[in-house]
């Protein structure tokens, strides 16, 4: 008798399963799908034990006539796919027809379900993949599905779940996503009777992030919308100062599904990499729309992750969109204080509260990752509107008090007030063209480091620093890519006494420094000459320049891939150190050039270490901390 056999289909089944129904997580993501498919415009969810003892979910959808709710039971019955072509143009979430076979072949299972227009509705339980019953029941339009026990036949599936705190977060992340995806439906999510998350339904993506995420952070997002020929994205970005210390506030969703991609998350680190800090990651909820046929949703049983046919095209096309964004928004950060609402304000609040029962809890809302973030929900449906979390507005209080009393003290005896002349005289009414702002007026340069401008509402500050090192070293990248940066050879070579192991990296890396402009020559011993350097940099600088570079170079050569990277890293280092400094004194034509150069820069808000160019603040913000 030979040794290969033809699986029973309850083996089969339940080895099917292990591909899309990994945890009670999986489970709320396959019947979510199901009834945005169905067209609902309320899903409730509720589990208990982390959905290990109960997954119910419940749409007001299209519903099932009986001969449908039962082939929706059986494998690979759907109605989404007729020929193989139409796996090419898949507009919908389902489509595979596992999902109900897969899930009831692991569980106790319940379906319910009605159509608008039927007297009655039909009930059907299916125990481990067994159906045990079929009848007519008395329900509300739509499909109401109940999971009891999930992995029960399963054993060894079941021990490998987590803690009811860790599946409930995971089914937490399905459901806010699944919200941000589908702004227009209704959702809700209950635990163990606890009212977790209660969303209704709205007009924007911004709203729907403001429910979920709360106002502060509604706020700090910059909402943008683009379209080219064959992509079109919708996003919010946060502000320059608006940061998280991991990438776990970056979601990205493709034709309303939500999505893993290395493409998008690398698309959106080159376009912004240089406008955040080291060690800080932007926050970004980006929203594609493609045509189905461009890309492939059916490489990840779960379908989370998806194969673009172009991907080049799609990387250089959000690089590109992100950048628009950004400069279109004007990526300055603002000097801001927050506001203490008025006592008529809090008046207003508290009847507000009264009035619709609004409940609000602290909570975790669920990111990209299974992280989650301190945050407040309405927990009744009747809810306009979350209230300002209490922690945010305490923290107002204090900030206001403590402007209060540090800026308005009244000093105990009299005291002389000198007034210093300005640190750099300019003439009034110089205007000056600072990117396409109107009505533009350099004002002066304070403590010989920050050049300051006024708009119609508004001050900027800007670092002349980090601003002549963007411009430069935008400079140094172009002439590289051209004919190379410029060089200036020293009547008088310049001496530099450098370690062992400084000389070893040079030996190595010496092409880099010829690419930079720079003529090097061992003199013997530890002495290495400078003959030439980049005629922007300063001789009195050009040892501490190559010195940090050699410092900076690892002890084995660069590879190809390494060496574009290698490279830019010496021409920030250049631009670095050729820019004018904290503590030089520029003239007015000097400031105009600069600020006149720094607007024509791709990245003119941020230097290439991230840290930014210009700051604004506004005539209202200076008001309020006069309290006028």
């Amino acid at each position: 008798m030979g040794k290969i056999k033809i699986l029973s289909a309850d083996v089969a089944n339940k080895i099917a399963a292990g591909e899309v129904v990994e945890r009670p997580a999986s489970v709320v993501k396959e019947l979510i799908e199901n009834a945005v498919d169905a067209g609902s415009t309320s899903i409730r969810v509720e589990i208990r034990a982390g959905g290990k003892r109960l997954i119910h979910v419940s749409d007001n959808g299209a519903g099932m006539e009986r001969e449908d709710a039962l082939l929706a039971l059986e494998r690979h019955a759907t109605s989404k796919v007729n020929r193989i072509e139409d796996l090419e143009c898949i507009q919908t979430f389902g489509f595979r027809g596992e999902a109900l076979a897969s899930i009831a072949s692991v569980s106790q299972f319940e379906l319910l379900t009605r159509t608008a227009d039927a007297l009655e509705g039909t009930k059907v339980s299916v125990d481990g993949g067994v159906f045990r019953s079929v009848q007519e029941s008395g329900c509300s339009p739509g499909t109401h599905m109940s999971i009891n026990n999930l992995f029960y036949n399963v054993p060894a599936r079941l021990k490998f779940l987590k803690t009811d705190t860790t599946e409930m977060n995971h089914v937490t992340n399905q459901v806010t996503w699944a919200a941000l995806a589908h702004p227009n439906i209704h959702f809700s999510l209950t635990h163990n009777g606890r009212a977790m998350l209660d969303v209704r339904a709205c007009d924007s993506h911004l709203e729907r992030v403001r429910l979920l995420y709360g106002k502060e952070f509604a706020e700090n997002l910059i909402e943008f919308t683009e379209d080219l020929p064959d992509l079109k994205v919708y996003g919010l970005l946060g502000k320059p100062e608006f940061t998280k210390p991991n990438r776990e506030y970056q979601l990205f969703f493709l034709n309303q599904r939500p999505i893993r991609s290395r493409i998008i998350g690398a698309a959106l680190t080159e376009a912004l990499d240089a406008m955040v800090a080291k060690g800080r990651q932007p926050v970004a909820l980006l929203f594609l729309t493609l045509e189905p046929e461009t890309v492939d949703v059916n490489v990840h049983p779960a379908k989370i992750e998806v194969r673009f046919r172009n991907e080049r095209t799609i990387y250089s096309g959000i690089v590109r969109i992100l950048r628009n964004a950004v400069h279109k928004a004007k990526y300055i950060p603002k000097i801001e204080t927050p506001t203490e609402p008025t006592q008529s304000e809090e008046d207003a609040e508290t009847h507000d509260t009264s009035l619709s029962g609004r409940v609000s809890t602290p909570r975790h809302i669920p990111t990209a990752g299974g992280q989650r973030a301190t945050t407040s929900v309405a927990r009744t449906q009747q809810t306009e509107t979350p209230p300002v979390p209490t922690q945010a507005v305490e923290a107002g209080k204090q900030e206001t008090e403590a402007i209060d009393t540090s800026e308005v003290q009244t000093p105990s005896t009299p005291t002389e007030i000198v007034v210093q002349p300005p640190q750099q005289e300019v003439p009034d009414g110089v205007n000056l063209s600072l990117l396409d702002f109107e009505d533009v007026q350099l004002k002066t340069n304070l403590f010989k480091t920050y050049i300051v401008a006024e708009a119609k509402d508004k001050i900027f500050f800007i670092d002349q620093h980090v601003a002549a090192e963007r411009v430069l070293y935008e400079r140094f990248v172009n002439q590289m890519q051209a004919d190379g940066i410029p060089v200036q050879g020293l009547l008088l070579p310049v001496t530099l006494e450098a370690t062992p192991q400084q000389l070893s990296a040079l030996k190595i890396h010496g092409a880099i420094f010829e690419k930079l402009g720079f003529d090097l020559e061992e003199f013997g011993g530890n002495t290495i000459l400078i003959r030439a350097i980049p005629s922007p940099l300063p001789t009195r600088v050009a040892a501490q320049t190559i010195t940090d570079l050699l410092d900076k170079l690892p002890e084995a050569p660069h590879t190809d891939v390494q060496l574009p990277e290698a490279i830019d890293n010496a021409l920030i280092t250049l631009a670095c150190k050729s820019a004018v400094k904290a503590g030089d004194t520029l003239d007015t034509k000097e400031m105009m050039n600069l600020i006149k150069e720094l607007s024509q820069a791709k990245l003119p808000f941020n230097c290439p270490h991230s840290r930014p160019i210009i700051v604004e603040m506004g005539r209202d913000e200076l008001e309020r901390r006069f309290h006028r």
